[in-house]
Order: C-alpha cells, then structure tokens, then sequence
C-alpha cells in the first residue's frame, strides 16, 4: 500500500523546474522539463515575450500536463518578461522590447544588444540547449511568420496544423527568433502570432497537438 501511494505520489509530482534567470524587478524566469532528459531533439516554448500578449501562457500550461513522443524533451517558459506581464506592458521594468534586444540587426532597444537580464536567460538556455525547435508566442495577427533567416518547413508545418496563414512579416531588428536562426540553427526559431484576446480551449488544444507534432523525432 505505501509503494502504491508513494507511486501514485511522483506520477502527480509537477515536472522539474529551474530558474534561469531574474528579471529587472527580481521575479524569477524558469523552465519546465516535461520529457526525456536524455533525448536529442528539445523543443523550447516560450508562453510570454511581451506582457501584454498572455495568451501564448495558456498553452504552455497546458503542455505541462502533456507526455511529449518518446525521445523529445519540451522546454517550457512560460513568462519571459514577468514584469511585463505583472504591468500589462509590452516593454519590461527598463522599458525595452526583449524583441528588439538581440546583436541580429540591432537598432537600439536597451543600452546595447543582450542588455536586459530577461534577454539574456532565454540567450544562455538557447545556448546550452541548442534546442531544434523553439515557438515564440505573440499576439494579435493570427498567423505563423515565415522565419527570418531560416528554412520556413517547421513553420510551415505548425501553421497547417493549427488552420493559420503563413506569413513573411517585415524584419523586426533584434528579434530573438532571428538571432536564434542565423546564429544557431537555420529554421529552428518560429514566431506564432495568436489571435487578440484570450486563448478558446479548441484553440489551445490545437496548438499543444501541434507542438507534440513537432517534437516528434
């Protein structure tokens, strides 16, 4: 009986959590591993970039209550920009777009390129990792933008999946998602544009089977 309920116990345990990192305001960043540690093909989401686009949060937390296919491991941060979120600003606590802070066509958000510790705590999990796919959630376009300076199969892919357009958007200087595919691995970052408001539970069930989609090795 006790190995039953001690079994029962770690099957409901929450995934394993760390912090990455700390915003301006000192509000932790952390990543959920949900998946084989071990596996080869990692899938970084991230829920929240700019604190006035929560939607993308819900489907992050619904993927924690998901089994990722054999031989993935899904990376979840669901709040990049805490205290964006806490204000309801797109900038964080310093007043910097995390979008725009990145060394690829650098225009001048923050006082130079990876200068905001939230910038930097997505920099060193992308590093460390090198995940083969990473989902940045944004709102209010509804669509999957065609990925600056990478291969557009992925995107293209998730957006099939979930019913949305593929589309090129104009360059965005600094972006995370163009840092990651030309510094990285081409086509390994996508930006997915929700629609404004809150999330539809169909349309979260979606997007978290098209994640699932795309971790499978």
């Amino acid at each position: 009986m006790i190995a039953l309920l001690l079994a029962a116990a770690l099957a409901a345990s929450p995934p394993p959590t760390q912090v990455i990192g700390h915003s301006v305001q000192h509000r932790p960043i952390t990543v959920m591993r949900v998946g084989d540690p071990a596996a080869r093909r990692k899938v970084l989401v991230v829920g929240e970039v700019h604190g006035n686009e929560p939607a993308g949060r819900g489907i992050v937390e619904a993927l924690r209550r998901t089994t990722p296919p054999a031989g993935s491991e899904l990376l979840l941060v669901e709040d990049l920009n805490p205290d964006g979120l806490a204000h309801d600003t797109r900038t964080n606590a310093h007043g910097v777009d995390l979008n725009r802070n990145s060394p690829e066509h650098w225009a001048g958000a923050g006082s130079k390129p990876w200068s905001e510790p939230e910038s930097r705590a997505i920099r060193s999990l992308v590093l460390r990792e090198r995940p083969a796919l990473t989902i940045y959630y944004h709102q209010p376009y509804g669509l999957v933008d065609v990925p600056e300076g990478g291969r557009p199969q992925q995107a293209r892919r998730y957006a099939r999946l979930v019913g949305l357009p593929l589309v090129h958007l104009r360059r965005r200087a600094g972006s995370l998602s163009r840092w990651q595919n030309v510094r990285i691995r081409q086509g390994s970052a996508i930006v997915v544009e929700l629609a404004a408001g809150p999330l539809r539970a169909a349309t979260r069930r979606r997007h978290v089977a098209a994640v699932l989609a795309l971790a499978t090795p």
